[in-house]
């Protein structure tokens, strides 16, 4: 047993050092935009099982960056059956995880991750049917694209499921006041926290992709009902959740009613929507499709979702108050610690009344301040008797514990106005894109949702792991060597302990949307944001065709 732990704790503390250092190297070579050379550093830092399905969304992703589209669907497609078959728990597989580290654990992806694996494959299948010369070839790859798109309507249907929907919220907010006065009583009482706000419940973004594939295809009364679904997301939450413009929505009920338009509704319900959904400029922009214009449709993914970071609790016992405190490592004044201690605060400090009480029993008026610099487990006296009685109540007041959580540290989006130019002397430059969605913002709310989860498994596993460590050298006669293996131990486990911070990181931070309808004809469209360009070199559009450009900028 000894033994064991012993090699077990030395074992984890070199394996977590290099993980982290690996992933680094292989997100630093993407940054720079070497997705070949991005691809073979990740390629060895996730060759283990555990990580299997992070290797192929990463790989997959980096594939596609390369133009690699048929290789990238091969890798994304095993992604997809295991972010299915990974939802059953695997009971040795978790429990390793819980006595070692949660890296330790299969990866099993957010819904997020699922929805945009048939996204980024979608993408795939129309690059290669724009490739493909043979008609009933095209024809196939586009229809493969149209199965994506519904897979990823199937998917967002079971999150929504699980999920209050915007509308649920909204009503949340306009009932009486006496109904708001007893929520915001249960809110304090709970700490505050509605987790439902922060919740990924569906995604107008990729509404808005499906029915931009449909209109491609053809498909337009499909198109208009998934504009449709995406304006009406927009306006009921998705873009004020994610800190996105206003005209967002206004761009979806635009291309809803050119599907009208297509579609052969009546003038007097295509002008009804026109002047209840569109904006004056809005209305001008729809003035400037035109029979027979084609169209090029860029869509810019930029910059990567940010990288998770790990922040130390430090856990001891309150013997007084039968609780157990937690509170963050101060680590100084660099911009990580303030960071974490800043989220700590947001998300664990104590404010529901039971623990603003038990803080004052301990330490007075300051241990009531003091709360919003802790996190307070009441665990009352039956469970602290349970405590004792197994000895775990002299672990904790003997020694500190490190709990270890994952957090997301400050990030900013790129806010450079894009031009695009296709250098045409009668057509002037555009300025007319749209942030469409910000992955980074879903991924950063995901976690604020997921957080109480996190503190809660983490405090387990290191209450678990300290007292197998604790229990190791109670069991040895000699005294001398106990020490010896207790110092060993809690050494071990102080310096192993870790938190789960996988995460999809080839992933964009957020798209950006252009649309021009342009006379049938040659251009070479040039795309310029933050003193870069992009080229897609010389196209040839054909009269009510569309374009699409798959532009990945990683800066």
């Amino acid at each position: 047993m000894r033994l064991l732990l012993l090699w077990l704790s030395m074992s984890l503390l070199s394996g977590c050092a290099t993980y982290q250092q690996d992933i680094e190297a292989g997100l630093s070579l993407a940054k720079a935009g070497e997705w070949k050379e991005a691809e073979a550093q990740l390629e060895e830092v996730l060759s283990n099982k555990q990580d299997a399905l992070l290797y192929y969304m990463e790989i997959g992703a980096l594939a596609q960056n390369q133009g690699d589209y048929e290789r990238s669907n091969t890798l994304l497609e095993k992604a997809e059956q295991l972010s299915d078959t990974f939802f059953p728990d695997n009971f040795s597989n978790r429990s390793w995880a819980l006595i070692s580290n949660p890296r330790q654990g299969d990866y099993r992806g957010s819904g997020l991750e699922r929805v945009y694996i048939s996204y980024l494959k979608s993408l795939n299948y129309l690059a290669l049917a724009e490739q493909e010369k043979n008609r009933s070839k095209k024809r196939q790859l586009n229809d493969a694209a149209l199965v994506e798109v519904r897979r990823i309507d199937i998917k967002l249907n079971e999150i929504r499921a699980q999920n209050p929907s915007y509308q649920d919220l909204n009503a949340k907010e306009n009932q009486a006041f006496y109904m708001k006065a007893l929520s915001w009583l249960g809110d304090f009482y709970t700490g505050g926290r509605d987790t439902d706000k922060f919740l990924y419940r569906d995604d107008a973004w990729a509404r808005y992709l499906a029915g931009l594939q449909y209109e491609i295809d053809g498909e337009y009364d499909d198109a208009r009902i998934s504009y449709e679904k995406a304006a009406q997301l927009y306006e009921d939450g998705y873009a004020k959740q994610y800190a996105l413009p206003n005209i967002t929505a206004d761009r979806a009920w635009l291309d809803a009613i050119r599907m009208m338009q297509k579609g052969g509704f009546s003038q007097s319900e295509i002008q009804q929507k026109i002047d209840t959904k569109l904006s004056a400029d809005m209305q001008a922009i729809l003035a400037h499709y035109k029979q027979g214009d084609a169209e090029l449709v860029v869509l810019e993914h930029q910059g990567f979702i940010p990288d998770k970071s790990e922040m130390t609790l430090l856990l001891y016992a309150d013997p007084q108050a039968y609780s157990l405190v937690l509170e963050p490592l101060h680590g100084g004044g660099n911009q990580a610690a303030n960071d974490s201690f800043r989220w700590f605060t947001m998300v664990y400090a104590d404010i529901n009344p039971l623990n603003l009480i038990a803080n004052y029993k301990a330490g007075g008026a300051w241990g009531t301040f003091s709360g919003i610099f802790t996190k307070r487990v009441i665990l009352g006296r039956p469970v602290w008797r349970q405590l004792y009685d197994a000895k775990i109540d002299r672990l904790l007041t003997e020694q500190t514990i490190r709990v270890t959580v994952p957090y997301y540290q400050r990030f900013t989006l790129d806010q450079h106005q894009p031009t695009l130019e296709v250098n045409t002397p009668s057509i002037a430059p555009f300025k007319s894109t749209i942030r469409m969605t910000s992955l980074a913002d879903i991924a950063f709310q995901e976690q604020l949702a997921q957080a109480q989860r996190d503190i809660y498994e983490g405090l387990v596993r290191e209450l678990l792991r300290s007292w197998l460590a604790y229990q190791a050298s109670s069991s040895v006669q000699d005294q001398n060597v106990a020490l010896l293996l207790n110092l060993i131990g809690q050494v071990a486990v102080f310096a192993s302990s870790a938190a789960d911070t996988r995460n999809w990181l080839t992933l964009p931070a957020q798209v950006r949307l252009t649309r021009e309808p342009l006379p049938p004809g040659d251009y070479t469209p040039d795309y310029k944001v933050n003193k870069k360009t992009f080229s897609l070199g010389e196209v040839s559009l054909e009269a009510n065709e569309i374009k699409l450009w798959n532009l990945r900028n990683p800066y």
